[in-house]
């Protein structure tokens, strides 16, 4: 295939000639990015489940998290100044709880699923009332339960046979010769390859892990780390992140404040205790952060890829932008390479949504932040911070929102993707509805819905003549892609109409290009035209569970059906869905071989889409 990458003028590209980590002369890698839509099954000491064979993994490799109820972790828990005035009941029975619990395991260190199945089971009475750990568990929130949990994290050491030696910290390993799944060995290895396209042939490329999207940005260092080296590459951690952020701007003798990391990651992450889990990457952080942006900035110029984990999209936005928006040095080093094809940028799940940002024909592109299907079409889109995961159950969401409406930022992310709104866990979680939604109530013109295990390669074009930008789609699913060109809009709140929005869905080795706002779609060579001549009647009542709009359109993709009904209504609100093939859609079929197996995959562009109210 022919190699496309970003356009830059030669007096920019003169001005960056001190990044170049090669010389002008280089070709440009075949892609500039790698957006996986999460969902990589990969093979490591803490989930061996995706591992095929006997387990590869020694005693010395981690295979869970550890905790120990003592007084001073439970004291740390008491802490009036994290619970509020209405969660006292809930703050009284989860340490009265978690006193019983010690009283079985005292000093003992315990593993996460020891620690949540005691949790659960236990019961106990309090004032003459009956408290079930079930029950506790499930009435706090994410961010209370979080808390709890960090404060009984320990660090998980490495057995040995003296009581002198200094503990170790236990590292999680992966594997990807014994990863199962084919489609995840794929993805990473391509990241590698066009990494090893910026770095040449005469030595490995040089990557850089970024897990600033995670609440705890250390919990994925080793794995990511690990399994990049395995896939042939020099890895190192890039301790970029929202408390570093905070640190730089926050001077204390003119110098970044680095002493309060552990209240940034608190206050910004909402992770504690950090330091007593992980001191070794907790030291890395510090020292990184000592350095300040020179020092990042060196990392990211002598790189050949980034690649940004998952976690939250949002967090990672404070990572690389400044508290007014602005980029900051670390990713105006990023944007300057990439222009030049100097270097790779991939991401998983938030690490791929937060991509998305800048302006496409001359409007702004969000970052979608949060929110499911049915919500997003009954109340629509809203440019607030995300409520936090759980808030319904501690009352604690802001702005007037439930845990689960649709919210983006306005402003868009890092920018590094104009071409449209980036979505991801696309199919499985049913967020065809809410993309629709955020495209219509912000005007935008496409959208990118990309499955699990599943990414889509993105190059933007070079020269006058070539498309604005080229994309593929690898892996084991496909990328939905919503062209709001020509469709219409009626209606405020739960009373929109949505109707003649194109859909297309694009599965492995299909191609796109857009130019001048004209997408062109190109289906693989091995699929063809579907010979199935059955017509049958098409429906479903929960198009936005699960994966159940996929299979709605997949069987429309796969028979000679012109239409499906379906709904997505609640206690007697919602929307009817109404999929359709007009003149203008096409569909294209195959089987692709994949460690044995035979999968196969239906492709359509133009599957028109109307979403109404209910009652009408």
């Amino acid at each position: 295939m022919k190699s496309f990458s970003f356009y830059t003028a030669a007096a920019i590209l003169a001005c960056n000639a001190s990044a170049a980590n090669v010389n002008d002369t280089k070709s440009f890698p075949d892609y500039s990015m790698v957006l996986v839509g999460g969902g990589l099954q990969t093979c490591s000491s803490v989930d061996v489940r995706y591992c095929s064979g006997p387990e590869p993994f020694t005693a010395a490799s981690k295979s869970d998290e550890a905790f120990m109820l003592s007084p001073e972790h439970l004291a740390n828990i008491a802490d009036n100044a994290f619970w509020t005035e209405e969660r006292v009941i809930e703050q009284q029975q989860t340490l009265a709880l978690l006193e019983y619990m010690r009283s079985k395991v005292k000093s003992e260190r315990v593993s996460e699923r020891e620690l949540l199945r005691m949790w659960r089971s236990a019961e106990i009475e309090i004032d003459g009332i009956w408290v079930s750990g079930r029950t506790n568990y499930s009435a706090l929130s994410d961010r209370e339960r979080n808390f709890v949990l960090d404060q009984l994290q320990v660090m998980a050491v490495v057995s040995t046979d003296s009581a002198r030696s200094t503990p170790k910290r236990q590292k999680e390993f992966a594997d990807l010769s014994k990863t199962k799944d084919g489609f995840t060995v794929e993805i990473y290895k391509k990241i590698v390859e066009l990494a090893q396209q910026v770095a040449g042939s005469q030595r490995k490329p040089r990557i850089l892990v970024v897990t600033a999207s995670g609440r705890d940005p250390f919990a994925a260092v080793d794995m990511y780390v690990n399994v990049f080296k395995e896939a042939g590459a020099d890895v190192s951690w890039l301790p970029l992140n929202a408390a570093y952020q905070a640190a730089q701007h926050s001077l204390v003798n003119d110098a970044a404040s680095c002493d309060q990391l552990p209240q940034y990651l608190a206050a910004y992450h909402g992770t504690f205790q950090r330091g007593r889990v992980y001191p070794d990457l907790m030291q890395e952080l510090n020292n990184f952060c000592k350095q300040g942006s020179d020092g990042a900035v060196e990392q990211i110029r002598r790189a050949d890829a980034v690649f940004i984990s998952g976690g939250d999209q949002s967090l990672a936005v404070q990572a690389f932008r400044q508290p007014d928006g602005s980029a900051t040095p670390e990713l105006k080093q990023i944007e300057s390479m990439i222009a030049a094809g100097q270097i790779i940028v991939a991401g998983t799940s938030a690490g791929t949504a937060v991509m998305a940002g800048g302006s496409y024909q001359g409007k702004r592109t969000p970052m979608i932040t949060n929110g499911d299907s049915y919500n997003a079409i009954q109340y629509g889109a809203f440019d607030l911070p995300a409520p936090q995961p759980g808030c319904d159950r501690d009352q604690s969401c802001t702005n007037g929102l439930a845990e689960n409406h649709l919210t983006f930022n306005g402003q868009g992310g890092l920018g590094l993707f104009n071409w449209g709104i980036l979505d991801t866990h696309f199919s499985e979680r049913g967020r065809q509805g809410r993309l629709v939604r955020l495209q219509n109530d912000t005007q935008t013109r496409f959208g990118f819905g990309i499955d699990e295990a599943t990414a889509l390669l993105v190059a933007a074009g070079r020269g006058e003549n070539s498309p604005d930008v080229v994309m593929e789609v690898i892996g084991a699913a496909g990328v939905y892609i919503v062209d709001n060109e020509k469709s219409q809009s009626s209606g405020e709140g739960a009373a929109t109409s949505i109707t003649n929005v194109s859909t297309h869905y694009l599965t492995r080795d299909d191609k796109l290009e857009i130019k001048d706002g004209f997408l062109r779609t190109r289906f693989a060579d091995w699929k063809f035209a579907a010979n199935n001549t059955l017509s049958p009647m098409l429906s479903s009542s929960e198009l936005f569970e699960r994966n159940n709009y996929k299979q709605l359109a997949q069987l429309l993709c796969t028979t000679q059906s012109r239409r499906a009904d379906a709904k997505a209504v609640r206690i007697g609100q919602g929307h009817t869905v109404n999929l359709y093939k007009d003149m203008s859609s096409y569909t294209r079929q195959g089987v692709y071989r994949q460690q044995g197996v035979d999968i196969e995959y239906c492709s359509y562009r133009n599957l028109m889409l109307d979403i109404q109210p209910a009652n009408q």
